[in-house]
């Protein structure tokens, strides 16, 4: 029995990949497909590594091409991108070097070497003058001696003047304009927000009054 090269399974696979219409067929999706199998074990009774969304249809940027309505996961513990083969089985990890972004159930991730060379994703809260980034890890929590479970942390990281700095309080924020203390809470607190209910939203307030009143 005669069987058929590789390469002529994977083209005649991406052809009815884009028969069906299940994928971007603007761009060229042999190039999407080229990770490893993604193989990792957990126990789902005590969660999972991954970014916690509704929806996972989103659309990603990989080698300089944007491709829509795939299927994503993002594993926010060792900081992965997951998409399903062409033939919807198995899980294939994207090569982060060839990965530029993607968006997933509103929320923007790009990545950014701050960490290390090679580069780390971060959700992009806000970007002008300085940009606002939160990079999201999900870790078991060993503290707790009854259940082992995933927790989701975040780390809200503000760019400007060329430096990286850690978001912990309000006061982070202010102090890059502190003569402005009291216009830059007052629009937190016109959004009926405080920064200990919503860190996130409160910090993208007031990097926002900033960019807006040129400060």
């Amino acid at each position: 029995m005669r069987t058929l090269p590789i390469s002529l399974i994977i083209i005649f696979l991406s052809f009815s990949a884009h028969a069906e219409g299940s994928l971007d067929s603007t761009k060229p999706i042999s190039l999407l497909y080229n990770g490893a199998e993604y193989v990792k074990q957990f126990n789902p009774s005590k969660g999972d590594p991954f970014f916690p969304v509704t929806n996972n249809t989103g659309s990603l940027k990989y080698q300089h091409n944007w491709y829509n309505n795939i299927e994503i996961h993002y594993d926010c513990e060792d900081d992965y991108v997951l998409i399903r083969d062409m033939r919807g089985l198995l899980k294939l990890r994207l090569i982060n070097d060839m990965l530029d972004e993607f968006k997933l159930d509103g929320h923007r991730f790009v990545k950014k070497a701050l960490e290390t060379s090679n580069g780390e994703l971060y959700e992009l809260i806000f970007e002008g003058k300085r940009t606002l980034l939160v990079k999201w890890v999900k870790r078991i929590n060993s503290d707790v001696k009854i259940s082992d479970t995933y927790v989701l942390r975040k780390h809200i990281l503000l760019q400007a003047n060329g430096k990286l700095y850690p978001i912990e309080t309000a006061a982070d924020i202010t102090r890059l304009s502190p003569e402005h203390n009291r216009e830059l809470k007052k629009a937190v607190r016109d959004n009926h927000i405080t920064f200990r209910q919503d860190p996130i939203k409160a910090s993208e307030i007031m990097l926002k009054e900033l960019e807006a009143r040129g400060w």
